[in-house]
């Protein structure tokens, strides 16, 4: 009974504490009613004795009913579990913002990288198109200047062109202008 007074709150203990006397109270009587033979004392006795008792239980009754200690601990250990993946899911987010960050900074600089790639490429590409048609169109006055002192391709020779002669113009013939018709 001491283990179970001393989880009671101060005004717990204080109730338990005075039913404790009461009993104490009520047990003296009983005895002292069986001691001289007075079944009035020897009932009064028991009588007090049973109700400080159920005071006592009651009251244990009630401090176990509304204990709150091990749901307290557990609901502050699951606060405490639940910072903790707050605070791993907040670094954890920050984390992949910082990778995404830098792999969108990556692939802008090999954007960047890729497009001055192609830029000098293609630059090239003109260039040795430009060097290949030069020497092609080079190649090909050489060997057309070659055929022409070779005897192998004359210039065109003039001829005389083909005229096509309008036919003379005839004078204007009058219109005749009989009852009011138009003819040629």
């Amino acid at each position: 009974m001491r283990g179970c007074l001393m989880d009671l709150t101060s005004g717990a203990r204080a109730t338990a504490a005075a039913a404790a006397g009461v009993m104490l109270g009520g047990l003296g009587l009983t005895l002292h009613g069986v001691w001289r033979d007075q079944a009035s004392h020897s009932l009064a006795g028991v009588v007090l004795s049973m109700i400080a008792l159920t005071i006592i239980i009651l009251a244990v009754i009630h401090r176990w009913v509304t204990d709150t200690r091990l749901e307290r601990q557990a609901l502050a250990a699951a606060q405490r579990l639940a910072q903790t993946e707050r605070a791993t899911y907040t670094a954890a987010k920050a984390a992949l913002e910082n990778e995404q960050a830098r792999l969108y900074r990556d692939l802008a600089a090999d954007r960047a990288a890729d497009t001055r790639r192609l830029k000098a490429e293609r630059q090239a590409m003109e260039d040795e198109f430009e060097d290949a048609r030069a020497e092609l169109s080079n190649n090909a006055m050489e060997i057309l200047a070659t055929w022409m002192v070779g005897g192998k391709v004359r210039p065109p020779e003039r001829q005389a062109g083909n005229l096509i002669q309008f036919p003379r113009q005839e004078p204007k013939r009058e219109r005749a202008h009989e009852h009011g018709a138009v003819g040629p």
